[in-house]
């Protein structure tokens, strides 16, 4: 499939293959809504082959925006093609669709990241194509990491082993005893220090060369392999994507990072939780600001060492900056696991 639109390309594919679905003669009950947006066909048909980061040298260092809005820009030239004038898509759903591509492509980088630094540490040579700067710490299958692209609505906490889960859940059941509570918003994104169980198996160290719908599950189902497994010392770094920030996104990564912090750092003892946002347009907010809040467990402590709630606010120029700078992350970060 190709990067950039091919009219011979979307001329050979089947009609629940293309980009477009034309629900005009089986409309959605209680919306006027006729063509839809196939999201994991869009991704297939421009990222079929290719993995920003993982690709030739000009998607590499391509404008990561018009990366991101590649898939929405052939699946309107898709529409225009077929149906011409009648072709009409809401910009609200072209907007969820956007955050959407923006969420699991930028976790496809990441996971490639992470496979290729999974080889090398497992004692394989450092993978030479695309060429990146080989890690300094010293190889160790216990340095290994996973990159977990969560569900909406998922409770990160049953990522913890159970006795983990069960401090949190003698918290929680305390709190509804009084008629409170303390919802977990789930990150989008989780790397997580790889458990010893899944240090031998392949699929960790497995680069993909595109977003087919095969590699679409792969990506969204991968969390579930690691459910109960993971140690809370072991959550290394937590992400939520966001395409644009409103006023009324603004605070939800701060919410779940401040809920994090509290559930690991304060009711489990593990080190410092690392949680970013990543976004293509900040501007219009005092995100940069907002975020420099500390974190509320920390500041509710007293503690010495209170850092912020938010670890940065990054907005990748390119997939070649994203790649590298999760490279530097995994250097720093993983120098703190034990060979």
């Amino acid at each position: 499939m190709p990067f950039t639109y091919s009219i011979e390309a979307t001329r050979g594919l089947p009609v629940l293959e293309r980009c477009i679905q034309d629900i005009r003669n089986a409309p959605v009950r209680n919306r006027k809504t006729q063509f839809q947006l196939a999201q994991q066909n869009m991704l297939a048909y421009t990222f079929g082959e290719v993995i920003p980061g993982f690709a030739s040298a000009g998607i590499n260092g391509m404008n990561y925006q018009e990366v991101i809005g590649r898939p929405l820009e052939n699946a309107e030239r898709e529409g225009e093609y077929f149906f011409r004038d009648d072709f009409r898509v809401d910009s609200n759903a072209k907007a969820k669709v956007a955050g959407d591509i923006f969420e699991v492509v930028s976790s496809a980088v990441m996971w490639n990241c992470a496979a290729r630094w999974n080889a090398y540490m497992s004692g394989e040579g450092w993978r030479p194509q695309p060429r990146y700067s080989r890690p300094t710490l010293a190889q160790s299958p216990r340095r290994q990491v996973a990159v977990l692209n969560l569900p909406r609505n998922f409770d990160w906490v049953s990522l913890l082993v159970p006795e983990s889960q069960a401090v949190i859940e003698e918290f929680r059941k305390g709190l509804r005893n009084g008629g409170l509570g303390l919802p977990t918003s789930t990150p989008d994104l989780a790397v997580v220090v790889l458990p010893a169980d899944f240090h031998d198996e392949g699929i960790w160290r497995q680069e993909i060369t595109g977003l087919t719908r095969a590699n679409q599950t792969l990506l969204s189902g991968a969390y579930r392999k690691l459910q109960g497994k993971v140690q809370p010392e072991e959550i290394a770094l937590a992400v939520a994507f966001k395409r644009s920030l409103r006023s009324d996104r603004l605070y939800q990564p701060l919410y779940e990072a401040n809920v994090m912090q509290l559930l690991l750092e304060g009711k489990l003892g593990a080190p410092r939780v690392e949680f970013e946002v990543h976004t293509l347009a900040p501007e219009g907010t005092n995100a940069v600001v907002t975020y420099e809040a500390a974190s509320l467990f920390g500041l509710a402590e007293g503690r010495a060492d209170v850092h912020r709630a938010i670890r940065e606010l990054y907005v990748p120029p390119t997939a070649l900056d994203l790649t590298r700078r999760f490279f530097a992350f995994l250097n720093e970060r993983m120098a703190l696991v034990a060979t």
